[in-house]
């Protein structure tokens, strides 16, 4: 039988705690338990408590470097000896290569959208030509629409 995990259930109170010096945020929910801790992978652990089957904490180690990490992501459109080469910031070595700038930024702005990210746009001598966030766009258009 699969085991009960209850979350946010009977939760009267929502408590948190951030170690500016080991970068951890600490949130519990209720009132604090003995518990397992559960490795939810990268840094990431639920407390879970057997008696009453439920998530009562939540750590998130290397917060804000995580937040830094995907805040400073963008994909760069720029000119490569092979053509036009989209390329990741925080992944130096994932480039992909098109032979017209125009394919380069058609699919860069594709995954931009999907990630969240931000397109940086160069021109063939290299200085920007332009900065878009196709996602954020995307979200402001359809707000205004309503």
């Amino acid at each position: 039988m699969d085991t009960i995990i209850r979350i946010l259930e009977d939760s009267p109170t929502i408590t948190g705690h951030y170690d500016q010096d080991a970068d951890v945020l600490y949130l519990s929910l209720g009132q604090s338990l003995p518990t397992l801790t559960v490795e939810l992978g990268e840094g990431v652990i639920a407390r879970y408590d057997e008696k009453s089957q439920a998530i009562v904490g939540i750590t998130v180690i290397g917060l804000r470097e995580r937040v830094q990490k995907e805040l400073n992501s963008k994909l760069h459109v720029a000119p490569h000896a092979a053509g036009w080469a989209v390329i990741q910031d925080a992944i130096q070595e994932n480039v992909k290569v098109f032979p017209t700038q125009e394919a380069a930024i058609k699919w860069a702005m594709e995954i931009a959208r999907n990630q969240w990210l931000e397109v940086v746009i160069h021109r063939e001598n290299g200085e920007i030509q332009d900065l878009i966030n196709p996602a954020m766009d995307a979200l402001l258009l359809r707000r205004k629409e309503r």
